[in-house]
């Protein structure tokens, strides 16, 4: 798995995007008990301080998730959100080739997430009932997030007729 920020011309071909998530089966951790979902969030994903704003997400699957050897396993979701609301910003998409797998999610009523305490991002991929995501040997996807930290908007605005480092 791997958080980034975009350069300033992946920003431009994006839209405005200004970080990106890649994650794959294999970040998939073995020996997860089935009907559980795995949590990836410090160390994977960064922090939100107050007054950082989400202005927009898009969650992308390049190849759905599926485990090869047994088409039953039918549902695996995918959500973006943080430690108090796992689904605030992208909530169970289906991600698993054996089920109705949504390939392109862009969820328009979870943009301008204005954050009022500091919290965590985490993402969560959930398990159907009696199989272990464990399980799980294909699938990639990447998430784009455009993110306005308060500490950098501080640092750039300048005062009328300053230089901007007052």
């Amino acid at each position: 798995m791997k958080f980034a920020p975009l350069t300033i011309e992946e920003q431009a071909s994006t839209g405005g995007f200004t970080h990106r998530l890649d994650f794959s089966y294999r970040d998939i951790p073995a020996g997860i008990a089935n009907n559980t979902s795995k949590v990836w969030a410090a160390g994977y994903l960064p922090a939100v301080a107050i007054s950082d704003i989400i202005i927009k997400t898009e969650l992308h699957l390049t190849t759905p998730f599926q485990d090869a050897s047994d088409a039953a396993f039918n549902s695996s979701t995918l959500s973006l959100g943080d430690a108090t609301t796992a689904t605030r910003l992208i909530n169970a998409s289906e991600a698993n080739l054996n089920g109705t797998e949504v390939l392109n999610v862009i969820p328009g009523a979870n943009s301008n997430v204005i954050y009022t305490a500091a919290g965590q991002l985490q993402l969560t991929l959930n398990s159907m009932a009696a199989k272990s995501i464990s399980d799980i040997d294909v699938g990639r996807g990447y998430i784009l997030l455009s993110i306005n930290r308060a500490a950098d908007t501080a640092r750039t605005q300048a005062t009328p007729f300053g230089d901007g480092n007052t």
